[in-house]
């Protein structure tokens, strides 16, 4: 007996031991398996989200994360922070920082935590704070155990779950799970979950384990279009202490539209008679419309304001008018009341704003977007104007580069609409370069250029009106670095709102633009607009890719050869065609020593098969090589 008591003695001693070691390894970085280190800056070990839906008032986030940092990058995947209002309270928040070891460095409790406000310097005025880890580490890899628990009163913004959280992030195990123990319906949307053999354990309870790192690769698409996530949303929600309808865009566009912009857009008596008499000569709705959006433009600004409701109620157009600032929401609904006072109807529309194109899900009604612009249905027949108001120098109905080519929730009296605004084609995303160039016999030459830009392509080149000489001169040494000895001698750049249109203009010199061997001269015909760099080469492309807009380059060179020059040789003309664009180029002699240079370059707006990438890079290099292309001058 007293044996067999020894042995079960040694049996729980050792277990113990075994199980207090599994736990100890969960800490230890060497612990991971290699699969999980490739391309990754961090290791996501163990994330487990809880969602308790108590009413449609009151939701319980409780978070458990446990992420190793393998270097400086991984850093910002900690993610060990929570944001917090008025009606989001921070129940538990505590963190544990290990070493490579295992062992533990330092505890964080809720008050080590920095507390700060959770928008910009720029922000005028806001009640969303968030506390977050400030934690320097003292070597790489280290481990991040974090746990919080948060009370959400407002429950329009619920988390969604991204197994998989961004580009180099691996996953070892990450679960997700929902509780409702209220009687309110949960909407929720699953997305690429078979692709990443993802486990349904029941419903709205997941698990994912040993998903590989994804390594950011150009010409990528958005993230979210391929990427694992689950999003969630209550059909009856509060915000703020307004109650809210989700069944679908319409209901959610209605409840947006009678709670948070029907009283919003009031003007003082004095500004409705001051923009009437501005518009009141106007002959068409188009040339009111655009006074008014210049009328906006002239004497507002653009501040970020984060108060009201969850940040998503606009401020009072009387208070924008008397203050002359505002945010997105601010100004759009400052625009919408002036607009309204001369008899346009428009509409706020709510929608992602960013330079890559990323839409507002049409299939999935809920709080998204981070911008608001303002869209006009119809100026004397013409329709669909989308007004871009927090930019003061924008040409009435411009919005490329920010918010062109993508859904968008425009809000009506009626309810919510998904609509796409503006595509830029690539027909009118044009770059008209002309330039007269004078090559002489000791290799230097001296060019004048005028360059025009529209479409999309104008959004790259609008501001450089606002460079003083000093800094566009800077400019344009970086933009055509490639020449030898660059020196400017004149520039200028006029935008053109009406037009909308770029026009550039410059005046150079090249002390090293040809190399000399012996008599004879080589130049590159290709003076100013070339293409210098190849996409990057993968041995192994994972994603799809897109080219989100295309656009078209002509440029025409006259060049002169100073007496004493004479063409030796020329390259042959080259015409490429392909699904990814068009690219031409001829360089002749004209005579009376001249050179004429055509060079044609269409890139086409597509989406590609991540098998047709290594073609599309060769014609991009094929572009360079070709636009590096010399011709051979006689010296006599």
């Amino acid at each position: 007996m007293k044996n067999k008591l020894l042995l079960i003695s040694l049996f729980l001693i050792v277990g113990w031991t075994n199980c207090y070691a599994q736990q100890e390894a969960d800490f230890e970085s060497h612990t991971i398996p290699k699969e999980l280190k490739v391309n990754a800056n961090a290791v996501v070990r163990n994330s487990n989200i809880i969602i308790t839906i108590k009413d449609y008032d009151e939701v319980e986030v409780v978070t458990d994360r446990l992420v190793t940092v393998l270097n400086k990058d991984g850093e910002r995947d900690i993610n060990a922070i929570e944001h917090y209002d008025s009606s989001t309270k921070i129940k538990k928040m505590e963190a544990t920082i290990y070493d490579a070891d295992g062992n533990k460095v330092t505890r964080f409790k809720n008050g080590d935590f920095k507390d700060v406000s959770s928008v910009s310097s720029g922000t005028l005025y806001s009640d969303n704070r968030v506390k977050y880890l400030d934690y320097t580490p003292r070597d790489y890899p280290f481990t991040v155990h974090f746990k919080s628990t948060v009370l959400l009163k407002s429950t329009a913004f619920l988390p969604s779950w991204m197994p998989l959280e961004y580009y180099n992030t691996s996953t070892e195990l990450s679960s997700f799970k929902v509780i409702n123990e209220s009687d309110i319906e949960i909407k929720f949307k699953e997305s690429h979950l078979a692709e990443y053999e993802i486990s349904k354990n029941g419903l709205l309870d997941y698990t994912a384990t040993n998903l590989p790192a994804v390594d950011y690769q150009s010409y990528s698409p958005d993230f979210t279009t391929y990427g694992p996530f689950v999003k969630i949303a209550l059909k009856q929600f509060k915000m703020q202490g307004v109650d809210g309808m989700n069944n679908e865009w319409s209901d959610f566009g209605k409840w947006m539209n009678d709670q948070l912009l029907s009283d919003v857009g009031i003007l003082p008596e004095s500004v409705k008679k001051e923009i009437k008499d501005l518009t009141i000569n106007a002959k068409t709705e188009k040339e009111k419309a655009k006074i008014v959006y210049e009328f906006m433009q002239d004497r507002s600004r653009y501040i970020s304001v984060q108060v009201g409701i969850g940040g998503w109620k606009p401020i009072d157009a009387t208070e924008v008018h008397n203050m002359s600032y505002g945010d997105c929401k601010g100004l759009s609904n400052y625009t919408k009341a002036l607009l309204n006072e001369v008899g346009i109807s428009s509409y706020h529309a709510v929608i992602y704003g960013g330079n890559n194109i990323r839409n507002i899900d049409s299939e999935f009604s809920s709080t998204q977007g981070n911008h608001m612009i303002l869209y006009v249905p119809e100026l004397d027949n013409e329709k669909d104007f989308w007004l871009e108001c927090t930019s003061k120098t924008s040409p009435f109905g411009y919005i490329a580069g920010f918010t062109d080519d993508r859904d968008a929730l425009v809000v009506t009296e009626n309810g919510g609409e998904i609509l796409h605004t503006t595509v830029y084609k690539t027909e009118d995303n044009t770059q008209e370069s002309s330039a007269v160039i004078m090559v002489q016999k000791d290799g230097s030459a001296s060019a004048s250029l005028e360059m025009v830009t529209r479409g999309y392509q104008y959004s790259f080149r609008d501001h450089l009106e606002t460079y003083s000489k000093k800094d566009l001169i800077k400019k344009y040494k970086s933009y055509w670095s490639h020449l030898n000895g660059l020196s400017i001698t004149d520039a200028s750049a006029l935008s053109d709102k009406e037009q909308i249109q770029v026009v550039e203009k410059a005046s150079v010199t090249v002390s090293r633009y040809g190399s000399k061997t012996g008599n004879l001269l080589l130049i590159q015909p290709v003076f100013f607009n070339r293409n210098e760099n190849e996409p990057t080469r993968y041995k192994n492309r994972q994603n799809d890719f897109e080219i989100d807009r295309g656009y078209i380059d002509t440029d025409v060179y006259e060049i002169n050869l100073e007496n004493g020059l004479s063409i030796d040789a020329l390259p042959e003309p080259v015409e490429i065609n392909s699904k990814f664009g068009v690219y031409k180029l001829s360089i002749t002699d004209s005579g009376d020593g001249k050179l004429k240079v055509h060079r044609y370059l269409r890139i086409n707006k597509g989406y590609f098969d991540k098998d047709d990438y290594e073609a599309y890079r060769e014609f991009r290099a094929t572009l360079v090589k070709h636009d590096k292309s010399k011709a051979v001058l006689k010296v006599d």
